[in-house]
């Protein structure tokens, strides 16, 4: 999996081009076909489109779905949502006042199901996008803690997009998180989470 940008015209430039890099092994992605077709609900609209895939033509030979960022790994709903819906959580919301605020409060059992999904991992994500915070800027202070695994976690979140933003320059939020967590935010028990550099 390697997130990309939604211009789909963008990235098959970058793909015809040999300017993307196999998450694998650092080779060059070339064009390989097209993915399942996904279905994303987006605060307007409903998207379907079927996935670039490319392969590693100057390595390991490993192919890859070219997913945009912003989307999650087995999610339907974009990384917008899904990452305020994690935000609203840490400040103590519960499930159907997050879909209320999303404007989705016929889906607040998905909402609950994106919930049920982040806590349990929440020290696992805690300590990921910690060391993903320090990476990219050595300089950092200490991340505060904020009294519960998932506040705690969604900290170190926003500290790693911070620090990402300082060294990439700007990116929706939500854009990053999906970056930095190869989508992978919340399946990463199946989808292991990506190295990070040196890692």
């Amino acid at each position: 999996m390697l997130m990309v940008e939604t211009d789909e015209e963008e990235v098959e430039r970058a793909l015809l081009g040999g300017g993307l890099a196999c998450p694998s092994c650092g080779g060059v992605l070339r064009p390989w076909g097209h993915a399942e077709e996904r279905v994303l609900r987006r605060r307007d609209r409903e998207v379907r489109w079927r996935p670039r895939r490319g392969i590693c033509r100057h390595g390991c030979g490993v192919t890859h779905v070219l997913l945009w960022d912003c989307c999650l790994i087995r999610r339907r709903d974009d990384a917008e949502r899904i990452v305020t819906a994690l935000q609203k959580r840490a400040e103590g919301w519960g499930y159907r006042r997050i879909a209320t605020h999303l404007g989705v409060s016929d889906f607040a059992q998905t909402v609950r199901s994106w919930l049920r999904a982040f806590v349990p991992a929440a020290e696992v994500l805690r300590v990921y996008f910690t060391r993903w915070a320090y990476a990219l800027d050595p300089d950092l202070g200490p991340i505060i803690a904020r009294g519960s695994p998932a506040a705690d976690a969604v900290e170190a979140i926003g500290v790693a997009v911070r620090a990402a933003v300082q060294r990439f320059g700007p990116l929706a939020e939500w854009a990053r998180v999906a970056r930095l967590s190869g989508g992978a935010l919340l399946c990463h028990m199946s989808y292991p989470l990506p190295l990070l550099p040196g890692g």
